[in-house]
């Protein structure tokens, strides 16, 4: 057996049946093993950098370890930002990435990739023997697993033809240690619940990291008289809640921004809390913030905050609960909130302004709200269009349903983003929101959404512009053209590479394209051209 073959069957006896990535001289045979004979779903991406966000898609939507190859040298180059955006989301992810023969410096190819992996994905995990090749791949499954994060497995080529040694024993799965919930100190524990015994004004704040604990946080309020909220990458974790808040930060909903621009204490839970989360100070501004996080370093990180707790946050959440006495707070859980919560329209008091080439973009997103599927995976791209979707149309981080890739701020990420989570859930259609900008950045990929045949509705919303460019651009006396385009024909290069699409320019016009392509049962675009001149604040 070559080695190529045994990290084949080493890769599929961790539970791999997905793999995503762009062939090469360095993975290619990898590849074709792993599906002649295994039998493993090879995606085939047209751009490196996008498989593997594709894999961090995936990853996100299922809960799974990923797995994407990519070549050597440019190969594994090109990849540097997706493998930074999965470090900072923490996805969990296997790259196995091809490498030049260590005895030839000078091949074209050659680059030294443990430095540059180290700089993006943050692990390494070198195959350096035929006979130590198998438990390198479980070594790397297992750093992906447990960090969580993304692993650079790196795999030189002529290493890949080498037999494996007579009487080597296939190594069984290295298989992630099972987690163990952080308890919290203590004095930690009854340091914030006399902070909640003695605030006026309590809000409990959860990010993604807070999942799994939404139920605890949520009796932890009830006995608090704590008011709920989350942060983007946790929209609607506590839908349903009449004290439900909803999203705090820049992309509150006035009602929210009201109410938390008057808390007094602020307990986030596995948040990333950052200047958008506190809106630059606005939110917060006579709040004492306590962050709950189970990595002691990301307290404070972002944004400055009078105590942390290093603690699980549903361990957290229960141990505080029980110090604590219920408390009613009629002042601050009023049935007027509840009432105001329940019935806010995000729609209510917006001027829409369409014209008769270009819609405005909320009128589309309230056509959007009407009319896409509730069970459905949202994926929300970079950029100044991504306000328009976030602010006003409602989404669901339970079951994995919200997917925004922003941790590293970069465009082009929506169609890629989008293909990895309608592989990993084709149970759901998909629906992805991205900008002309950004989906310029990497038209290829609407061949593999092509290829791959996915339920994708993908929704551009094209001011051409650069928008958020031009948005700052101005204010500067710095010329906006700068960062404006030509018109273009999206609906026309989508169907040139085989992907349905419609142009929309008004509000009846989307009404029709609605009609055309719901309900989902594949791949579709919708080209939506937008006034460039409204303009969302924060985004």
């Amino acid at each position: 057996m070559r080695v190529f073959e045994a990290i084949a069957d080493a890769v599929v006896a961790h539970g791999v049946d997905t793999v995503f990535g762009l062939l090469g001289d360095a993975n290619m045979f990898l590849v074709a093993d792993l599906v002649n004979r295994h039998g493993v779903r090879f995606v085939a991406a047209r751009n490196e950098n996008a498989a593997v966000m594709m894999a961090d898609g995936y990853a996100r939507t299922t809960g799974r370890c990923a797995v994407a190859t990519v070549t050597q040298g440019p190969g594994l180059a090109v990849a540097g930002a997706a493998l930074t955006i999965a470090r900072q989301a923490r996805t969990p992810l296997v790259l196995i990435a091809g490498d030049t023969p260590p005895g030839d410096p000078l091949h074209v190819q050659s680059f030294d990739q443990q430095p540059y992996a180290l700089a993006t994905a943050g692990r390494f995990v070198p195959v350096t023997g035929a006979g130590t090749a198998v438990r390198d791949v479980g070594l790397a499954f297992r750093a992906a697993r447990e960090l969580p994060g993304p692993v650079v497995l790196n795999l030189p080529i002529d290493l890949q033809e080498e037999s494996v040694p007579a009487g080597t024993q296939a190594a069984p799965p290295v298989l992630p240690r099972p987690p163990c919930p952080l308890v919290p100190d203590p004095a930690d524990v009854e340091a914030l619940a006399q902070r909640l015994r003695t605030a006026d004004r309590p809000v409990l704040l959860a990010g993604r990291g807070a999942e799994p604990a939404a139920d605890a946080i949520r009796e932890l309020a009830d006995r608090s008289g704590a008011l709920l909220a989350t942060t983007l990458m946790a929209a609607g974790l506590f839908t349903g809640h009449p004290y439900d808040l909803g999203v705090a930060g820049g992309l509150s909903r006035p009602p929210t921004r009201r109410v938390l621009a008057g808390a007094d204490l602020v307990v986030t839970f596995g948040a990333g809390l950052n200047r958008w989360t506190a809106d630059h100070g606005v939110l917060f501004a006579d709040a004492t913030v306590v962050s709950v996080d189970v990595d002691p370093a990301a307290i404070g990180a972002r944004w400055p905050v009078a105590a942390g707790v290093v603690g699980d946050a549903g361990e957290t959440a229960r141990a505080v609960s029980a110090l604590l006495a219920p408390v009613e707070r009629p002042y601050w859980r009023s049935p007027e909130l509840a009432a105001e919560l329940a019935t806010a329209d995000p729609f209510d008091d917006l001027y829409l302004r369409s014209t008769v080439d270009r819609i405005d973009p909320r009128a589309f997103i309230r056509i959007c709200a009407e009319r896409l599927p509730r069970e459905r995976t949202t994926v929300v791209g970079v950029g100044h269009f991504g306000g328009w979707p976030n602010l006003l149309l409602d989404s669901a981080a339970t079951d994995r349903s919200f997917v925004a890739p922003w941790e590293f701020g970069s465009i082009g990420v929506g169609l890629p983003f989008a293909v990895g989570a309608a592989v990993g859930r084709p149970d759901r259609p998909v629906v992805a929101f991205e900008g002309d900008g950004s989906l310029l950045t990497g038209l290829g990929e609407l061949d593999t959404l092509a290829r791959v045949g996915a339920p994708v509705l993908l929704v551009v919303l094209d001011d051409a512009a650069y928008g958020a460019e031009v948005r700052k651009l101005a204010p500067r006396g710095v010329d906006p053209d700068l960062a404006r385009f030509p018109d273009r024909d999206l609906a026309a290069v989508a169907r040139a590479l085989g992907v349905p699409a419609w142009t929309v320019t008004d509000e009846a016009g989307a009404r029709a394209a609605f009609d055309a392509v719901l309900p989902l049962t594949g791949p579709a675009l919708l080209h939506v051209k937008v006034r460039p001149d409204v303009v969302q604040e924060k985004f």
